[in-house]
C-alpha cells in the first residue's frame, strides 16, 4: 500500500490543503463528495491528541484481527475509535463519505429485521458485530487517508497482523496445542498457538490484504516497495498453505485478473490478448494450487495420473448443503427470519436434522454460501439493498477514478478486485463476520479514501510510470 513522503511522522500531522483544492473560485464545492476535503482541513489543522489516538487505534485493531480470543480486546478498540473520530471530527464529515446513503438504507433495513427475527437477540448481536462495527470502521477508514499517519496506521497494523497470523499457525501447527482450549499452554509458544485464528479466517486475512499488495506490486514505481509487496506476498503464500484452504488461491487470482482487467480498462489500454492471457494464467495457477492443496489435505493421495482436486470436488458436500438450505428461502422469500449467520439454522431447528448430519458435521451451523445465507436472513429485499451497497460504491469508485490520474485509477481497479475476493472466498462458505466483516470495510473504505484524496506529494506516489522514467 503506497506510503506519501520520503519521511513520516509516528503522529498523525494533518495535511495543509493545496491550492487546487475540490472547491471552486467561489468557495463552493464542486460536488457533495469533494466538499468533506476543506471540511477536514478546517477541523485538523493542528496534531490534535484525539487524531493521534485514532491512528494508534486503527492500526492496533488491524493487527489483532486474524488473532483469536481478542474479543474483548476488538471491541475496546472499536469504542476507542468511534469516540476518538467523533472527538476530532464530530459528525460534520461523514455524510459525505460515498457510500453513505446506501449504507444507511441497508443499515435501516438489517436493524428492521430485527423486529420480525426469530431470534431478536442473536439478530441484534449480528447486526451490532456484522453490520455497524464494519460501517464505523468504513468511514473512519475513509476519513484517515487524509492523514500521513492515517496510512501509516493501515500499513503498519496490516504488516503487523501478518506477522503475527503466521507466528501463531507456525505456532499452532509444531506445539500441536489446540487453539480452542480455554487457557493458552505454557511458554511463548503454547501463548501463540492459543492465539492461531481459524484456517478459514487466516486464509480471508490473506486474501483481503494481498490486494492492495497487487497493487504495489504491479504499479509502484519505487522499487524497493515492489519488493515488500513480493515479499509480503510470499508469506500469503507460506500462510495459504499452512491453512490448507482450496479457495485462497483461487480468490487470489480471480482477484488479481479482476484488477489488471480493470485497471487496464480505465486506463484505455486492455487488449482482447492480454485479457484472455492474464484468465488463462489465473486458471492455470488456481487449478495448479487447487491440486497441491487437494494432496495435502487428502489422507492418503491418489496416484499420479488422477487429480486429487477433482477428487476432493466430487465429494465436496457443499452442494448438497446448499440443496437443503435453498428449499427454505420459499418460506420466508422476502423478508426472510431475521439478521445473523445462524439464524436460519436455529429457526428451522437444523440442528437436529438428521439429513444434514449425514452430510457434513458443520452442515447444521449455516448455508456455506454469503448469499445463499443472506437470503434465508433478510429475504430478497434485504439482499437486493445488500448489493446495491456494493455496486453503488464501486459505481462511485470507479466514477471518480475516470476523471482522475492513475493513482485513481489503480486503487479503483484494487477496490473492485477486494470485492471479488470477497465474494469468491464466501461462494463456499460465509466468512463476513466479525474480524473478517471489520477488515474489508476497513481496507475498502481505505481505498475510497486514497481515490478521494487531493495529491499532496507530487513524485512521491506516482503509479504507471513509463519504463524510462522509474527511479531506482
Amino acid at each position: 500500500m503506497e506510503m506519501n513522503g520520503p519521511r513520516i511522522r509516528a503522529g498523525c500531522a494533518a495535511e495543509m490543503p493545496r491550492s487546487r483544492s475540490c472547491r471552486t473560485d467561489t468557495g463552493a464545492p464542486t460536488s457533495p463528495m469533494q466538499s468533506i476535503a476543506p471540511t477536514l482541513d478546517h477541523r485538523t489543522a493542528d496534531d490534535s491528541a484525539a487524531l493521534r489516538v485514532l491512528c494508534v487505534g486503527v492500526g492496533v485493531l488491524l493487527a489483532i484481527l486474524p488473532l483469536a480470543h481478542v474479543t474483548a480486546l476488538r471491541n475496546v478498540m472499536i469504542g476507542v475509535i468511534a469516540v476518538s473520530a467523533l472527538l476530532q471530527f464530530r459528525l460534520v464529515p461523514w455524510r459525505n463519505v460515498p457510500g453513505f446513503v446506501p449504507w444507511l438504507f441497508w443499515l435501516s433495513f438489517a436493524a428492521a429485521s430485527i423486529a420480525w427475527s426469530a431470534l431478536p437477540h442473536v439478530s441484534f448481536q449480528s447486526f451490532r458485530t456484522d453490520q455497524f462495527y464494519p460501517f464505523v470502521l468504513f468511514l473512519v477508514s475513509f476519513v484517515l487517508m487524509r492523514f500521513r499517519g492515517g496510512r501509516l496506521a493501515v500499513v503498519s497494523g496490516s504488516a503487523a497482523g501478518t506477522l503475527l497470523c503466521l507466528a501463531t499457525i507456525f505456532a499452532s501447527s509444531v506445539s500441536g496445542y489446540d487453539s480452542k482450549s480455554d487457557e493458552p499452554a505454557a511458554g511463548p509458544l503454547g501463548w501463540l498457538a492459543w492465539k492461531a485464528g481459524e484456517p478459514t479466517d487466516s486464509s480471508t486475512y490473506v486474501a483481503f490484504i494481498a490486494v492492495p499488495l497487487f497493487l504495489v506490486l504491479t504499479t509502484s514505481r519505487r522499487r524497493w516497495r515492489r519488493w515488500a509487496a513480493g515479499i509480503w506476498l510470499a508469506v500469503f503464500a507460506a500462510i495459504g498453505f499452512m491453512s490448507e484452504s482450496r479457495t485462497l488461491f483461487v480468490s487470489l487470482s480471480v482477484s488479481f485478473a479482476g484488477f489488471l482487467i480493470v485497471l487496464g480498462l480505465l486506463r484505455g489500454r486492455l487488449h482482447v490478448k492480454s485479457a484472455l492471457f492474464i484468465l488463462l494464467l489465473g486458471i492455470v495457477v488456481s487449478a495448479i494450487s487447487l491440486e497441491v492443496i487437494s494432496r495435502a489435505r487428502l489422507p492418503a493421495p491418489p496416484p499420479a495420473d488422477r487429480s486429487a482436486a477433482v477428487q476432493m470436488i466430487m465429494s465436496d458436500p457443499r452442494p448438497a448443503i446448499w440443496a437443503v438450505y435453498a428449499e427454505l428461502v420459499g418460506r420466508h422469500p422476502w423478508l426472510g427470519v431475521g439478521l445473523g449467520r445462524s439464524v436460519p439454522s436455529r429457526a428451522y431447528n437444523l440442528g437436529d436434522s438428521p439429513e444434514l448430519r449425514e452430510i457434513d458435521a458443520h452442515a447444521t451451523t449455516h448455508a456455506h454460501n454469503v448469499l445463499l445465507d443472506l437470503l434465508l436472513q433478510v429475504g430478497i429485499i434485504g439482499v437486493a439493498l445488500w448489493i446495491g451497497l456494493h455496486v453503488a460504491i464501486l459505481r462511485l469508485a470507479v466514477k471518480r477514478a475516470r476523471n482522475g490520474g492513475d493513482r485513481e485509477k489503480a486503487w479503483a481497479a484494487a477496490a473492485v478486485a477486494l470485492v471479488l475476493a470477497m465474494l469468491i472466498k464466501n461462494s463456499t462458505n460465509d466468512l463476513i463476520v466479525f474480524g473478517n466483516a471489520l477488515l474489508f470495510w476497513s481496507l475498502l473504505g481505505t481505498m475510497l479514501g486514497l481515490i478521494w484524496r487531493q495529491g499532496d506529494a507530487p513524485g512521491d506516489t506516482v503509479l504507471l510510470q513509463a519504463p524510462g522514467a522509474e527511479k531506482k
